[in-house]
């Protein structure tokens, strides 16, 4: 399934399709890792029945633990199951807005027994790489609800001509309340050159009830589409984040993993499985809900040539 960015007609960010979401992620594979290997889709009913294989799993946020604002049925007696079983768990997610103690403070809400340590988000792995990329830079955060990065000189939302005017790099942390007009911004100030975009959600859409939404990495490859810019790019499927949740596992749990033993279970292909791939790790892909809850899964493996390791329907 070869599809050029360049070429690429983009839907509306309201009226994006499955199909769509792929094709952009499919857009986007040279600026990907590359899979270490491909996965023999051993199919089971439901992730529990993954546990025995395994010794400790990062679990997706959003697609796995909840989708859209609700949790998942079966989420608590599934983190039940697992510390039955003494599988250590670890949560990985491309939310960046945030940060990750919105999204521990989340699952606190709802009951889950999950600890602040065991959160790590791509934004995590943003701030990790600041010091690189940002030193002696204005940095823009761009998200109009998004939690500032907190740096010397940074630009926010809350004087928007400055925000598109004097930053030497922009950090996309959140695409809540983006509209059209800020994407015009954005794509004048890139076009002028000189300036970097550092992507924290590589996240091209994720699942709002019957619709998907557009998240950074959608407006991102628009973007680079527009105007050429290369951005760096955080979380998954890119390696930083995952190094990150590996070393938080480890840290928790006071012991090594050996990666084959660690699996990473998420709904997309390009960030979750792929990323898994790159990263050495095993891969479950859940299709009864989020990205392919209406189906499709088999097509799009098949012309992806990205495929899991394990393929459930449910927790």
């Amino acid at each position: 399934m070869a599809t050029s960015l360049s070429n690429l007609q983009f839907p509306a960010s309201d009226a994006i399709t499955l199909d769509d979401v792929i094709a952009i992620y499919e857009g986007l594979r040279p600026v990907m890792p590359v899979p270490a290997t491909i996965g023999d889709q051993r199919r089971l009913d439901r992730l529990i029945d993954v546990l025995p294989h395994v010794d400790a799993m990062l679990l997706d946020g959003f697609g796995v633990i909840n989708v859209g604002w609700q949790p998942v049925d079966g989420i608590h007696d599934f983190l039940a199951a697992a510390a039955a079983q003494d599988v250590a768990i670890m949560v990985l997610t491309n939310g960046a807005g945030q940060g990750a103690d919105s999204t521990w403070a989340k699952y606190c809400d709802w009951g889950l027994d999950i600890a602040r340590d065991q959160v790590v988000s791509s934004r995590d792995a943003l701030e990790a790489d600041l010091a690189r990329v940002a030193s002696g830079r204005i940095v823009g955060a761009l998200g109009p609800t998004s939690r500032p990065l907190g740096l010397e000189g940074e630009e926010t939302f809350a004087d928007e001509d400055a925000l598109f005017e004097r930053p030497d790099c922009f950090a996309f942390l959140g695409a809540a309340g983006w509209e059209e007009s800020h994407q015009a911004r954005l794509v004048s100030a890139l076009g002028k050159g000189g300036r970097g975009l550092l992507v924290a959600n590589p996240d091209v859409s994720a699942p709002l009830g019957d619709m998907f939404s557009a998240e950074p990495g959608y407006w991102a490859a628009r973007a680079m589409q527009e105007t050429g810019v290369q951005p760096q790019w955080y979380g998954k499927p890119h390696g930083l984040a995952f190094d990150l949740v590996l070393a938080a596992l480890e840290t928790r749990m006071g012991r090594q993993f050996d990666r084959r033993r660690v699996a990473m279970v998420g709904d997309s292909l390009h960030t979750d499985i792929l990323g898994a791939s790159a990263a050495g790790l095993q891969s479950v892909l859940v299709t009864g809900y989020g990205l392919f809850r209406d189906g499709g899964s088999d097509e799009m493996i098949s012309a992806c040539g990205i495929a899991p390791d394990w393929i459930v329907s449910t927790l």
